[in-house]
C-alpha cells in the first residue's frame, strides 16, 4: 500500500447526494460501516493512492459533511447547489482541479473500494494510454447495472443500461461500476457536452463514454477482481449488506495476522480496532472504536470492548465490559465487569464479578474481586479489596478522591467516604464506614458510629504449604 503514489493524479468523490432511501435526517455519506462513516472509507482508500489532490463534491447537508471530515491538507471542497446528476456534480469540480494528467472518480457511498483496485484501474488507463477508462466488475447477478459492450478488438464500444438493453445485450455480464479514470485534457469537453434530455433531465456521468467515442477518442475497460467492491450504499438494507461483506473481509485479514476468532459471525470487530498476534476472540465479542488490543489476549464470550486498550496476555472473562479504559499486561478482567472511561489498571491486577471501576487507578497486583464499586479513586500496589466495598465518591453535587495506599487489606462490605485517604500497610474490618483518613498499618473498624484504631494489631499470614 505504501508504495501507491499518484502524483499527477486527481481524485474527484461524488459525495452530494442526499440518500432519500436511507429516511434519514444524516446524509448518506455520514451514515457508518463498521464504526466508520462511509466518506471515511473512501477518503481513507483514496487518500492511499498518494494523489495530487482530493475534490469532494458535497451538496445536501454539506456544512454537516465538511464539519465531519475536516480540512485535509489536500483536499477540497466543492458545493453542489442542486443536485443535477454525476456529470454536473463532476463538472463543478473545474475550477479546483489543474495540472495533472488524470482525474479519477469514485462514489462516496462505495466504503468497498479497496485501494489496490483503484490503482490497477489508473495503471491500466495509463499503459493502454486511454482517454476515458471504466472499471467494470461481473457480478453474480447483472440485472440493473450498465452492460459493457465491446468490440472484436475488446475496446468498450457503449456503456447499454438495462432498461435500454436489447434481449441479447442483458446477457452480458461484465457491467460498469460507475468509477471513471478519464485524461484531464478531454474530461471538462466532455462534461460540457453532455445533455440532460432523459426522464430525470440530469447531466449523467456515463453519457462521457458516447460522445468520447464520437469524437474518435479510446475508451477502455479494467475488470476489478472482486465485484462487491463497486457496490453501493442507497438504503439500510444495502448498508446491513455492505457492513456484513466488510466485516467478513475484515476478520479473515485478523486471522490471516494472527488472531483466532471463534465463531467469526457472531463476532464484531469495527475498522479502526487492532489486535495482536496471537489473541483469541470468543464467540459473541464486540470490538468497538479505537480499542487496541495486544498479544496473547483472550476476550471471552460476550465481552464488549470500547475504545479500551490492552495491553499483552490480557484475559477479560465472559460478558465484562470495557470502554474507555487501559488494562496492564497479565490481568485478570471478570467475568460481569465493567470497567468506564478513564479506568486504570496496572500489571498483574485481578477484577472479578459484578465490579465496576470509573476514574480509577488500581495498581500493580490488586485485586478488586467481588461486587465492588470503585470511583475516582488511586489504589496503590499489592492491595486487597474485599466483596462489596464501595467507594462513596458522590455527593449529590461534585465528586471527591479516595486514596488507598500499598499492601492495604480491606474487608468486605466497607464503605470508604471520600474524601479520604488510607496509608500504607493499613487493614480496615469488615462491615466498616470510613469517614476520616486511616494511619498506616494497623487495624482500623468501625461499630455503630465509633471508629477505632488498634496501632499493634498484626494481620494473619498464610502458612506456606
Amino acid at each position: 500500500m505504501s508504495k501507491l503514489h499518484y502524483p499527477d493524479l486527481q481524485v474527484c468523490v461524488l459525495a452530494a447526494g442526499r440518500g432519500k432511501r436511507m429516511r434519514s435526517n444524516l446524509p448518506k455519506v455520514l451514515h457508518k460501516v463498521l464504526g466508520r462513516a462511509m466518506i471515511d472509507h473512501i477518503l481513507h482508500t483514496v487518500e492511499s493512492l498518494r494523489p495530487k489532490g482530493i475534490a469532494v463534491v458535497t451538496g445536501h447537508a454539506s456544512e454537516m459533511v465538511r464539519e465531519h471530515v475536516g480540512q485535509p491538507v489536500n483536499l477540497d471542497w466543492v458545493i453542489q447547489d442542486k443536485q443535477l446528476g454525476t456529470g454536473h456534480a463532476v463538472k463543478q469540480c473545474e475550477q479546483v482541479i489543474r495540472d495533472v494528467r488524470d482525474v479519477l472518480i469514485v462514489c462516496g457511498d462505495t466504503p468497498l473500494l479497496q485501494a489496490e483496485t483503484l490503482a490497477r484501474l489508473v495503471d491500466e488507463h495509463r499503459q493502454c494510454d486511454s482517454d476515458v477508462t471504466v472499471l467494470t466488475a461481473q457480478p453474480d447477478n447483472p440485472f440493473g447495472y450498465g452492460r459493457i459492450v465491446r468490440d472484436a478488438d475488446g475496446h468498450v464500444s457503449s456503456i447499454v443500461e438495462e432498461k435500454d438493453a436489447s434481449d441479447d445485450q442483458r446477457q452480458i455480464t461484465e457491467v460498469s461500476s460507475g468509477i471513471y479514470c478519464v485524461r484531464y485534457e478531454v474530461l471538462f469537453d466532455l462534461l460540457h457536452a453532455i445533455g440532460n434530455r432523459n426522464a430525470q433531465s440530469e447531466y449523467y456521468l456515463p453519457d462521457i463514454v458516447p460522445l468520447a467515442l464520437a469524437a474518435g477518442q479510446s475508451v477502455e475497460a479494467a475488470l476489478m477482481d472482486d465485484s462487491d467492491e463497486m457496490l453501493g450504499v442507497n438504503d439500510r438494507v444495502h448498508l446491513a449488506h455492505v457492513e456484513d461483506l466488510m466485516q467478513k473481509r475484515i476478520i479473515e485479514e485478523w486471522q490471516r495476522r494472527g488472531v483466532t476468532v471463534e465463531k467469526p459471525d457472531t463476532v464484531r470487530i469495527e475498522a479502526s480496532v487492532k489486535i495482536g498476534i496471537d489473541t483469541v476472540i470468543q464467540a459473541g465479542c464486540y470490538l468497538i472504536g479505537a480499542t487496541q488490543v495486544g498479544d496473547e489476549c483472550r476476550i471471552g464470550p460476550n465481552a464488549v470492548l470500547v475504545d479500551a486498550w490492552l495491553d499483552d496476555r490480557v484475559n477479560v472473562y465472559a460478558f465484562s465490559h470495557i470502554h474507555g479504559a487501559a488494562v496492564g499486561s497479565d490481568t485478570l478482567v471478570g467475568p460481569y465487569a465493567r470497567l468506564r472511561p478513564e479506568a486504570r489498571l496496572d500489571e498483574h491486577v485481578h477484577v472479578g464479578n459484578f465490579v465496576e471501576i470509573k476514574k480509577s487507578v488500581v495498581g500493580e497486583g490488586s485485586k478488586v474481586n467481588h461486587l465492588t464499586y470503585i470511583g475516582d479513586t488511586n489504589i496503590g500496589v499489592g492491595c486487597n479489596i474485599g466483596a462489596g466495598t464501595i467507594t462513596c465518591n458522590y455527593d449529590g453535587a461534585n465528586k471527591f478522591l479516595t486514596e488507598i495506599g500499598d499492601n492495604v487489606f480491606i474487608g468486605s462490605d466497607t464503605q470508604l467516604v471520600a474524601p479520604v485517604r488510607v496509608g500504607d500497610g493499613a487493614t480496615i474490618g469488615a462491615g466498616s464506614t470510613i469517614t476520616r483518613d486511616v494511619d498506616a498499618g494497623g487495624l482500623t473498624l468501625t461499630e455503630r458510629n465509633a471508629q477505632q484504631h488498634v496501632t499493634n494489631w498484626k494481620r494473619p499470614v498464610k502458612v506456606k504449604r
